[in-house]
Order: C-alpha cells, then sequence, then structure tokens
C-alpha cells in the first residue's frame, strides 16, 4: 500500500530538522519506505498578487466590470464577471505572457470593446489550467498582503512528495498525522496538533504533543458552536454490530456550495487526490490528515431522519457517486435511511444523497466499518477507493468524534457553515487500548542487541504510548506495563513492542557479525554432497518419503530384531500418547515398509522411495540423565513396476540388480571407491539373497530382498527390495572427483571368458582383475552360464575389458601379456581356467 505525503503539510505538524532528502532516508530507516521523493513544481508564471484599485461597469455588457489592479507599483486593466472582482480585493493576477498549468498562456485580449491586461484567476486555473468549475470564485487573498508577490512564493505551491511504500503493519501510517508522529519519535521534535485533535487526545500520552496556533489567513480552524445544544435530528441504529460497532453523526447547518482554499487543494492534489467542492474535500482532507475515513449526506435528502448501518437484502441496489448503478449483494453492509441504502459502507456514498449546489445542510459519517467486510465488499464491486483502503488495514476505533469535529470546522471555515452542537453517536465497542507486559531482557534475547530501559521507555513515550513500572519487580527484571493507544491497530503483543524500539533505537546500531564457522546439521561441503544425492535419487525415480521418529514394538519384532541385535532395543518414551507410538525407531526400514504397504493396498502398481533421517539407539552409559545416541541413515526400498514400458524400452520391474544400479549410481556421485558387496545381510533380508556393502574393512550399509516370514507378518507382496547406508559413514568416505581430460585416444576392447568353481563370487573375480590388468578402464560382466558344455559345479563368467590408454595406443603384445598376467592370477587365486 502506497501514501503520498507532501512535505510542508508533514511539516505543518512536526518541524523535522532535516532537509527532505535526509528525512526520506531517516524515515526509511524506521520502516516507513521511502519509494521516491519527487519535487512537484507548479507550471505557473507571472502570476503575481494584485489589489483592485477601481472598479467600473463595463461600457457594453451588463455581466462584466473593469477593474484597474495595482500589480506591484505597476498597473493593469482587466475585465471580468467573478463575484469577487470588487474595489479593495486583493486577488490573483495572471499578467500578460503567463503561463497557467498545461501549456495555457494569458496574452492581452478585447472583449466586448474593451482590453483587458491579463486575467484574475481562480484555483481551478491556478492548479490545473483549467476553466472555472460552476460557482467557483477568484482567489481574493487577506487584505493585508502585498501587491506584486509571485504566487509562488505568495502561497508556497511547489513542494516536495514522499511516496511511501508501506507493508500491512504499517497501516498507522495511512496518514498524513501518524507519518508525523513516526518523524516526532524519530527527531525528538514535538508534535503540533489542530486545535481540535488536540482537545481530543488524538496522539495519546506523548509528552512531545502540543496544540498548535490558530492560523490566519490560508484557513482557520473554527469551532463556532451554536449558543445552545440543540435536540439532534436524527436518529442511528446499529442492526449488525459486528460489522459497524460505532457510527457518529456530525451535522452541519447552512453551508454555501464552494470550493476550499488554493493550499487545501494544493495538498488534495500532491496526495493523489482530485478536488471536489469545499465539503467533500474538508472530508478527504481529514481522512489524509487523520487517517480516519468520512462521507458527507445531504441532510435534508435523508428519508425518516435515520440512519442504519446494516446488511442489504435480496434485490437492493444503488447508483453510487461515480454514476454506476450497482447491484449489492444480499449481506453487505450498507448505510441506509428508512427508503433504502445510500452508501456502501467503508466504500463509496450514493449519487441521490451527495452534496450538490443545493445542499444547505449535511451529516457528516464517521464510523469503524470491519476490515473483513469493507475488503470482500470493495473487491466484489472492484471499487479500490482510498476510504477502503484504510477501513480494511484498520483503522482507530475511537478516533472517530476528533474527525468529525475536524471536518466541521474545516466546513465551517471553506463553506460558512455553522456546526450543531453535539453529535448523535451509536457505540457498542469497549475499550480497546492494548496493556502488554514488557521485559527489557526479551530485547536483547530477540535482538541480539542490549537496549537500556529508559531507551525504551524513552521510544515507547514519544510514540504515545502509556509507560509504567511494575510494582515490586522493577528492579529485578527491568519489567513495564505499556498501554498502547487503539489507533495502533498492528501492535498486539510483546514482540510487537521489541519491533517498535528496533526500529527507533536505530538499525545502524546493529553491529555486523560474522556467521559462526559451524553450520548446524554439517559442514557447507556436507550439505552440498547431501542436496547432490537427493537430486540423483529423485531423478532415477525415487520418491522421497519422512515418516515418523515413534514407532511401536511389535514393528521392530515383525522385521525379526531380537534383543540381541541393537535394533531390537530400542529407547522407549517415558510417557508415550499412544502405545503405537512408544519407542523410537532405530531404522528408517519400519518406516518405508509401511508406505510400501499403504500403497499395495491402494494398488499403485510400484514405486521406489527413499528416506534421509536420524535413527535412535540407548546411550553408552546408563546414567538417566544421558540422551539418545543419534546417527543419520539413508534407506531405499522397491517393489512392483518402477519403470513403465514404453516404445522407447520394456517395463522394469523391482530387483536386487536394479537397487543394486541405483546405489552404485549413488556411490560413484560421491566418488566413493572400491565397494564390496559380500553375501548374506541381516534381518529382515532374504539370506540368500542379500548383501553387506563394504567399503575398506567397514560396513557401511546392507542390500537385498525381503525375508519372506518378515513380508508375510507385514502383509506385503510381490518381490520386495530395500537398502539402508550410515549416512555419516558415507559422506567420511566420499571426496571429490579429479578432473581428469578427455582422452585422445581411442579405447580398446577385450573379451575373456573364464570357467571357476560355482561357489566363486563374480565380484571378487572382477576385483582381481582390476587389480592385475594395466591401463584397464573398466572391466564388466555381460555373462554368466552353467549349462554345458561348462561343467558341472561351475559357471562360466564372460567379461568385457575396457582399456583406455592416457599417453599412448597400446600394442598387441602389450594386451597379450596383460591377459598373460590376468589369467595367471585368476588361476592362483580361483582355479579358473579359460573357457575356449
Amino acid at each position: 500500500m502506497t501514501m503520498r505525503v507532501p512535505w510542508k503539510w508533514l511539516k505543518e505538524y512536526v518541524d523535522v530538522p532535516w532537509e527532505p532528502e535526509e528525512a526520506a532516508k531517516q524515515l526509511t530507516m524506521i520502516g516507513l519506505e521511502v519509494e521516491n521523493l519527487s519535487r512537484e513544481v507548479l507550471d505557473v508564471s507571472r502570476v503575481v498578487s494584485a489589489r483592485i484599485l477601481q472598479v467600473s461597469p463595463h461600457p457594453g455588457r451588463e455581466d462584466l466590470k473593469v477593474g484597474i489592479l495595482d500589480a506591484g507599483g505597476k498597473r493593469f486593466s482587466v475585465v471580468s464577471s467573478a463575484p469577487g472582482f470588487l474595489e479593495g480585493n486583493v486577488v490573483l493576477l495572471a499578467k500578460p505572457g503567463a503561463t497557467l498549468p498545461g501549456g495555457r498562456i494569458i496574452e492581452v485580449a478585447e472583449v466586448g470593446g474593451v482590453f483587458s491586461e491579463g486575467m484574475v484567476v481562480c484555483s481551478n486555473e491556478v492548479l490545473l489550467g483549467q476553466d472555472p468549475r460552476p460557482f467557483e470564485d477568484i482567489i481574493v487573498l487577506p487584505g493585508d498582503t502585498t501587491p506584486g508577490i509571485p504566487v509562488q512564493e505568495l502561497c508556497d505551491l511547489d513542494d516536495y512528495v514522499l511516496d511511501l511504500d508501506l507493508t500491512v503493519n504499517y497501516s498507522h501510517c495511512l496518514s498524513v498525522l501518524g507519518v508525523a508522529l513516526e518523524a516526532s519519535a524519530l527527531s525528538g521534535q514535538p508534535l503540533v496538533l489542530p486545535e481540535v485533535l488536540s482537545a481530543w487526545d488524538w496522539a495519546g500520552p506523548t509528552g512531545s504533543c502540543r496544540p498548535g496556533p490558530r492560523e490566519q489567513g490560508q484557513f482557520s480552524q473554527k469551532e463556532e458552536r451554536l449558543s445552545r445544544a440543540e435536540p439532534l435530528e436524527i436518529s442511528v441504529e446499529l442492526p449488525d454490530r459486528d460489522l459497524c460497532p460505532r457510527y457518529v453523526g456530525k451535522i452541519v447547518r447552512n453551508v454555501t456550495y464552494t470550493y476550499a482554499p488554493l493550499v487545501v487543494e494544493r495538498r488534495l492534489l500532491l496526495a493523489g487526490m482530485r478536488p471536489v467542492n469545499a465539503i467533500v474535500d474538508a472530508t478527504n482532507y481529514v481522512m489524509f490528515e487523520t487517517g480516519q475515513p468520512l462521507h458527507a449526506f445531504d441532510f435534508d435528502k435523508l428519508n425518516g431522519r435515520v440512519i442504519r448501518a446494516r446488511r442489504s437484502r435480496q434485490g437492493e441496489f444503488l447508483r453510487t457517486i461515480d454514476g454506476e448503478v450497482r447491484m449489492i449483494d444480499p449481506g453487505t453492509l450498507v448505510i441506509a435511511d428508512s427508503s433504502g441504502p445510500v452508501a456502501i459502507a467503508g466504500v463509496m456514498g450514493g449519487m441521490e444523497t451527495e452534496v450538490t449546489p443545493d445542499t444547505r445542510n449535511i451529516l457528516i459519517e464517521s464510523a469503524w466499518f470491519n476490515p473483513l467486510s469493507v475488503r470482500l465488499t470493495s473487491q466484489k464491486l472492484r471499487l479500490r477507493t482510498e476510504a477502503a483502503v484504510r477501513f480494511e488495514k484498520g483503522v482507530d476505533p475511537t478516533g472517530q468524534g476528533a474527525a468529525a469535529e475536524r471536518a466541521a470546522c474545516l466546513i465551517a471555515d471553506f463553506a460558512g457553515g455553522q456546526p450543531q452542537a453535539g453529535m448523535v453517536e451509536c457505540k457498542c465497542i469497549g475499550d480497546t487500548s492494548k496493556t502488554i507486559v514488557f521485559r527489557t531482557c526479551e530485547v536483547g534475547r530477540s535482538l541480539g542487541l542490549s537496549v537500556p530501559k529508559e531507551e525504551c521507555r524513552r521510544i515507547f513515550c514519544s510514540l504515545g504510548f502509556d509507560v509504567r513500572d511494575m510494582s515490586g519487580r522493577d528492579g529485578e527484571d527491568g519489567q513495564m506495563c505499556v498501554t498502547v493507544p487503539p489507533r495502533r491497530v498492528d501492535i498486539k503483543e510483546e514482540v510487537d513492542l521489541i519491533e517498535e524500539v528496533a526500529r527507533h533505537h536505530g538499525f545502524h546500531r546493529f553491529q555486523e557479525e560474522n556467521l559462526p564457522s559451524a553450520v548446524p546439521g554439517g559442514s557447507p561441503g556436507e550439505l552440498a554432497r547431501v542436496d547432490r544425492l537427493k537430486d540423483l535419487l529423485s531423478s532415477l525415480g525415487g520418491l522421497e518419503v519422512v515418516t515418523s521418529s515413534l514407532l511401536s514394538p511389535g514393528e521392530l519384532e515383525a522385521l525379526g530384531w531380537d534383543r540381541d541385535d541393537p535394533r531390537g532395543n530400542p529407547v522407549f518414551l517415558k510417557n508415550p500418547l499412544s502405545s503405537y507410538e512408544s519407542c523410537l525407531r532405530p531404522s528408517l526400514l519400519p518406516g518405508l515398509l509401511k508406505v510400501l504397504g499403504h500403497n499395495q493396498k491402494q494398488r499403485a502398481r510400484g514405486l521406489v522411495v527413499w528416506e534421509m533421517g536420524r535413527v535412535f539407539f540407548p546411550a553408552k552409559d546408563d546414567l538417566p540423565d544421558s540422551l539418545p545416541l543419534e546417527i543419520k541413515e539413508l534407506a531405499l526400498a522397491s517393489y512392483g513396476t518402477v519403470h513403465q514400458g514404453s516404445w522407447m524400452g520394456d517395463e522394469r520391474g523391482s530387483s536386487f540388480y536394479h537397487l543394486k544400479g541405483l546405489i552404485n549410481a549413488l556411490l560413484d556421485l560421491l566418488n566413493v571407491h572400491d565397494p564390496v558387496y559380500l553375501p548374506r545381510a541381516g534381518m529382515p533380508f532374504h539370506p540368500g539373497k542379500s548383501a553387506r556393502i563394504v567399503v575398506g574393512s567397514s560396513t557401511i550399509g546392507e542390500i537385498g530382498e525381503m525375508h519372506p516370514k518378515c513380508q508375510a507378518d507385514l502383509d506385503l507382496t510381490g518381490l520386495v527390495t530395500m537398502a539402508w547406508f550410515s549416512l555419516e559413514a558415507l559422506l567420511s568416505l566420499s571426496g571429490e572427483k579429479p578432473y581428469v581430460a578427455v582422452p585422445r585416444f581411442m579405447p580398446v576392447e577385450r573379451d575373456l571368458s573364464v570357467v571357476v568353481p560355482d561357489e566363486v563370487p563374480a565380484g571378487a573375480v572382477l576385483d582381481r582383475v582390476r587389480r592385475t590388468a594395466k591401463s584397464l578402464e573398466e572391466v564388466m560382466l555381460f555373462d554368466i552360464w552353467r549349462k554345458p558344455p561348462v561343467p558341472k559345479g561351475a559357471k562360466s563368467l564372460a567379461m568385457r575389458l575396457i582399456y583406455q590408454p592416457r599417453d599412448r595406443t597400446l600394442t598387441e603384445e602389450e594386451l597379450s601379456e596383460d591377459r598373460r598376467r590376468i589369467l595367471e592370477a585368476l588361476e592362483r587365486d580361483f582355479e579358473a581356467k579359460l573357457r575356449v
């Protein structure tokens, strides 16, 4: 949300000691981001003050007059029909050659046979360069104004404008006074309130606030009242108090349809609002000043002398002041008289009761509307008005009376009206002030910066908060009770008060500190490798799952772990909420198998799942305060179809070798060298279709098919494969792959087939080949044969050897010598014979 703040309007309430550029920086540093600072210069030249010395009738036209004007030592003859063109008045004269906004140039012109040397001007001509509006008179300046003063100097129309980009928690700054109060607290300068608002204690108990002097000339703050309190001729009813709990009506009588002073219209234009007439401009001026939206009804057009803030009924509609006929959804909050809706509450008024040239008596509406109701209504009708923006963000629920009185005073000044004593008010809302216990120690804990108690007190008092020490505990921990005025709807709890301290103490006082070298959860390199692992497993078709850390003992027993196995001796909770979650998991496999079981019941054809997480084991000592041992694990599980068949390839199902391929890719990514798969993993793996994964002399994990008994106990069908790793061991063995240049020579492939006893593991044969051959890039097993002509009790292993020399081309003699060495080593170690 944005707020345009004219600089001179702001300076009227607080005399900040900075230039606009510095003020923009200071306000930005306390959260009121100044998105743009612009210099708004009115495109006017050669327009000066001039005194009318003599006025005579026009010789040829009865509607015109001819006057002689003194413009600071030089006299001009001017023709005009304006009512204010009277002898003795001081007016604004556009001399010949003057320029008005829009590029309009004033020249000497013949009017009915009489030459007019310039033109006396009205506000619309000075501000917009447009013709006078209906019933608009020329500008009449105070009688003691010196002739010949340029309008820019006289009315101070050129100004800076601060464009504020406010977040939702700065809704209290959707007013010039709201920004002024922040600037007052920031600079230490007193806040100068208009006399009416000061009498209503608008800013709260701030010691830096004082009433401003009565202004003369531009527009004064009249507080004229009827000589006696007359009975108010209107009543207010609030049948839907959840949407409108407070409504204030203020009557002003005997107004004249006219236009606001030049300075007021200029300020409204700079704030982004087009001037309309004196009465509407007064309500808009107070809205920008205080943040409380107002509306002016033609009092004589209200039927039944009653105002009801109620929900709309089926079929109701309203012609709004923009000329559109709008159907109103049932349940929308409207302002209605005895005949029907006259305004859409908080959004826009109706045309039937708007202020017109015939208006003589007005009713000023000042109310508090439910923010959500206004927002929904504004969205449904696609009407984004300045009033709706403020209502939906939240306005002061106690400021309606002050705003209504302030507007009545301005209307009396601008339009000559007479405010009726008192006001009609219907109030169904209690005291909305909030008292919050503030602890100075929490400032350091939240901000990492110690702020003295007296500094906190100073900040709160400068913002208009009431502060008192908590009796008996002041010296203990610096506690105080802070009463927040209702206008600060953004402050709800202690942390909001801490934010106020941080803003006004100064963010620049927060010292730069280096981040701790130890990153929680592991070093940056380890975290990066974990991220790469996750990306790889996801790219290979795996789905990451997150399972509960709590299990039941029965789930562990179903996997065949007894008390001798560390996984069968879990850490039990002292006060479990349920027997089904009474111990900490010693493995990730139970959770993954539970996921597989759920998917099988949902008839999913197959999947691969994986999880990284912590598992827990009893502490190594028996001390009562000892915490469980935590270890990071990675586990995988799969069943069914893991790759759907298509024209690109056949369907592929879960198997030991599919899962082993995933693990090999994982180990290759981490640059873990020479993993060995040794037979037989423990429960819950199949004894003949499982392996321990060993690197160096350490077992880092297990892989295999699920034991049939465990599978039956868990009600799982089909082939289920799974694997687990110690993630910490895996990461400790990993390393970055060194850069290897692309070889300049072509690889050489040779096939070798040997017959070995059936009990010899193929992996051992491949490992022996790798350690014996020279310049060998890779060796792959592509066939195992156990049928004739291979003897019974033996098997044939067919291998492909890929040589990749880096510096030269291998000769046939070198390849033959290498083949001989491999056969000798295999015959010596495994009684292998060359298959011919």
